[in-house]
């Protein structure tokens, strides 16, 4: 399995932008991630770990590694204070559903990325999709 098919997976959670990951690592606890971080921290974060779930030649396990330690970075960085609540609550769900994914994910895993997350929740995944799309590309 290749690196496309994680980036669909992602895809398929957030709809744009990228990431996912293992069971152990990345992210998992979202919320106790920083809610001070500058925009260009959070977007040199945001990027890496969109452009971490894009490419291709590794094997998936080996991606998915890579991922889940670009999601613990972001983790680590945190969010913006002018972050709207409803995008940082898809700042964490994000952040957990990458955690959440085995390192011996299937391609049907992948696909599934997301199916178990209510109306509200994917509402949040999209705002904070929609905030680190809009804020990182103002950023530069």
């Amino acid at each position: 399995m290749k690196r496309a098919v994680l980036a669909a997976g992602v895809l398929l959670l957030a709809g744009a932008a990228g990431a996912c990951g293992d069971d152990g690592g990345g992210g998992g606890d979202a919320g106790g991630s920083p809610t001070d971080a500058s925009e260009k921290d959070f977007c040199a974060a945001f990027t890496d770990l969109s452009q971490s779930a894009s490419g291709s030649g590794e094997d998936t396990e080996a991606a998915i590694e890579k991922v889940k330690d670009a999601a613990e970075k972001l983790a680590d960085v945190g969010t913006p204070e002018g972050m709207p609540d409803d995008a940082r609550k898809g700042f964490e769900l994000f952040l957990e559903a990458i955690d959440e994914v085995d390192a011996d994910a299937s391609e049907e895993d992948l696909q599934d990325l997301g199916n178990d997350l209510s109306d509200e929740e994917n509402d949040s995944v999209d705002a904070f999709v929609k905030y680190a799309s809009e804020t990182c590309v103002s950023a530069g």
